[in-house]
């Protein structure tokens, strides 16, 4: 039977670093739609969904998404491991089917990156792949893929904020699943192409600036940043996962 691979990009607008990030203009249409757009691309997603809270705060977002013709699925606002359980069981799958997890601050994803990490992870028996465990790529290409039966075990067990917050920690720590990092070429992962800060999106900016729409390729970009490595100062002294780092700590505070 064929497996479901299900997409699943969350996605909120009250970012403490950079409010309604995701819905900032590049070339005049919110970042959070191109990056859907560059997800859609994809030749072995079956469905593609955004998730975004519960809160009245992220209506717009929402309601945005849905304008541009998207599925929305809203859930909890501060357990978002919650709200990809939820989701995906609205779904009926099958252990086996496949969940694809992606972040909305991640406007120059593609859809090649993606589908290769998919394809590594079909090909085996492993629980859980990413390929930014030890991270390949730039920051902003980060894939994580999962069976909906580890999602429905992590989502049962997991207790800690920081395991609810990012929503893979424990597929990741708990030692209970086969995970596995893709083994793939290092391409330029000290690179910064996400978006927390103000600075992070005037890189992206850039970049769109340049080629003018979003449907340029990850090689395309790679060569464009290679011959222009001054954009890549503008944010380079941010840390990678500062947002995971914090939780952590969140964690330890909370156990006294």
């Amino acid at each position: 039977m064929k497996r479901k691979v299900i997409a699943l990009l969350q996605a909120r607008t009250d970012s403490t670093r950079l409010p309604k990030k995701v819905l900032k203009p590049l070339l005049g249409k919110p970042m959070i739609l191109h990056e859907l757009e560059r997800v859609q691309k994809s030749k072995l997603i079956s469905e593609l969904i955004l998730l975004t809270s519960n809160q009245s705060s992220d209506d717009i977002l929402a309601q945005v998404v849905k304008n541009a013709g998207f599925t929305v699925f809203r859930g909890s606002k501060d357990n978002v491991l919650e709200r990809f359980y939820k989701c995906a069981n609205a779904l009926s799958l099958d252990n086996n089917d496949i969940i694809v997890r992606l972040t909305g601050d991640c406007p120059v994803h593609d859809a090649t990156v993606i589908d290769e990490l998919i394809a590594t992870f079909m090909a085996t028996e492993m629980d859980y792949m990413a390929n930014c465990i030890v991270p390949l790529y730039p920051d902003g290409l980060d894939v994580e893929v999962f069976t909906f039966s580890t999602l429905e075990q992590s989502h049962l067990e997991a207790s800690k904020l920081s395991e609810q917050e990012h929503v893979t920690p424990y597929i990741r720590d708990s030692g209970l699943f086969n995970i596995s990092d893709l083994e793939k070429k290092i391409i330029h992962n000290n690179w910064r192409l996400t978006v927390d800060e103000l600075r992070d999106f005037i890189v992206i900016e850039k970049i769109y600036n340049h080629f003018k729409s979003n449907s340029f390729t990850f090689e395309e970009m790679i060569l464009f940043l290679e011959e222009n490595l001054d954009i890549l100062e503008i944010n380079s002294n941010i840390n990678r996962n500062e947002g995971y780092t914090k939780s952590v700590l969140e964690d330890d505070n909370a156990r006294g």
